[in-house]
């Protein structure tokens, strides 16, 4: 009877460790399954892949034209305003008459000039031709010749300041408005006009110190102003200032830009793009694939089936795409929509491909499980 007994204890006991066994395992599997998603749950998602081309880094800046050469026309003497020579907006070449002023007193002065240096002139013929003879001491024809120097340097005299009277245009370009009207007086101090040499347009702009080292003379520039619409004007740089600005961090750039048209005035607003750097084997991405977390940048990159979360450095923006400067190569598949809910190593299946094929026996094994 006792015998019985402990046989029916340890049935007992074995049956209860059967059990604790196969629920063990079963727990075990459901948890193995729940780790590894089947692979009819990968997320649907587009993708593109990385190539390569051409980035330019450009500055872009606002500067202010001027004329090649500009001045402010003003007569070198006082007197009545007789004629005007010109129309605002003309173009004119070099030494064109632009104002004359009264000269009547000028003009008759160097008559009188004139005229006593013929008569010296005379004198020094009869002299010379008598000293010839020895009828007159050496001295006396160094006296004649003396007078005779001393009317040419008045007749010079007299001749520059009538032709003071008359304000010629020191370079060729365009002329603006006229500023003083027939008949009044003028100084030294009054403007009669501008001249600019509006041939090529020099543009004068600033950009950060930290672009100090890539700026060179000659490197292409293109400007474009409100007042031109749909405009652009290709020049390049001039000069680059040698001293950084304290207060603004930023140094002055000088460009030239040709203007045979006259098209642009100076003191124009416009603005300036310029080209810094180029890399024409630069990686880059689709834009919406580059997914930004605070200071961090990264793609998912399909590989074998999972998106791998990869972070990069990103450069220049061009044309919807995204530079790549560090973190991944060119021809590699990337994430482009459907990244929002993906995370690391995640399966994946590309939107146009089809929907792997189900293995058969998987459904019942998950059944049995």
């Amino acid at each position: 009877m006792r015998a019985a007994s402990q046989f029916g204890i340890a049935a007992l006991l074995a049956a209860a460790a059967a059990g604790g066994w196969y629920w063990t395992q079963r727990a075990k599997s459901a948890a193995t399954e729940a780790q590894t998603p089947p692979r009819s749950a990968a997320t649907v998602v587009e993708t593109a892949v990385s190539r390569r081309g051409e980035v330019r880094e450009t500055v872009t800046a606002v500067g202010t034209t001027r004329a090649a050469q500009s001045v402010k026309i003003v007569p070198p003497t006082s007197g009545l305003v007789t004629r005007i020579s010109f129309e605002a907006g003309q173009r004119v070449r070099a030494g064109a008459v632009l104002v004359e002023l009264d000269s009547a007193g000028e003009r008759a002065g160097v008559r009188e000039a004139e005229s006593e240096l013929a008569n010296l002139r005379a004198q020094m013929a009869r002299a010379e031709a008598l000293r010839a003879r020895k009828l007159v001491s050496e001295a006396d024809l160094d006296e004649v010749r003396g007078k005779l120097g001393m009317a040419e340097a008045r007749l010079e005299a007299v001749r520059s300041q009538r032709d003071k009277r008359v304000v010629r245009a020191p370079f060729g370009g365009v002329v603006g408005l006229r500023e003083v009207n027939l008949g009044a007086y003028v100084d030294a101090s009054t403007a009669l006009t501008t001249l600019d040499d509006l041939g090529t347009i020099e543009l004068e702009f600033k950009i950060p110190e930290r672009h100090f080292s890539a700026v060179k003379v000659g490197q292409a520039v293109s400007a474009a102003s409100v007042a031109f619409p749909g405009r652009r004007f290709d020049g390049a740089v001039r000069a680059v200032d040698t001293r950084i600005e304290p207060a603004a961090r930023a140094f002055r750039v000088r460009a030239e830009l040709p203007n045979p048209d006259a098209l642009l005035p100076q003191g124009l607003f416009m603005a300036v793009s310029l080209v810094v750097s180029e890399r024409r084997d630069a990686v880059l991405v689709p834009e919406e694939a580059v997914i930004r977390e605070g200071a961090e940048s990264y793609v998912y990159v399909v590989a074998e089936g999972a998106a791998v979360r990869t972070p990069i450095t990103v450069g220049q923006r061009r044309d919807a795409a995204v530079e790549v400067l560090a973190g991944l190569a060119a021809d590699v598949e990337v994430v482009v929509k459907g990244q929002q809910s993906l995370r690391d190593k995640a399966p994946v299946r590309a939107a146009a491909q089809n929907p792997p094929a189900a293995v058969p026996g998987d459904g019942a094994r998950r059944q049995a499980s």
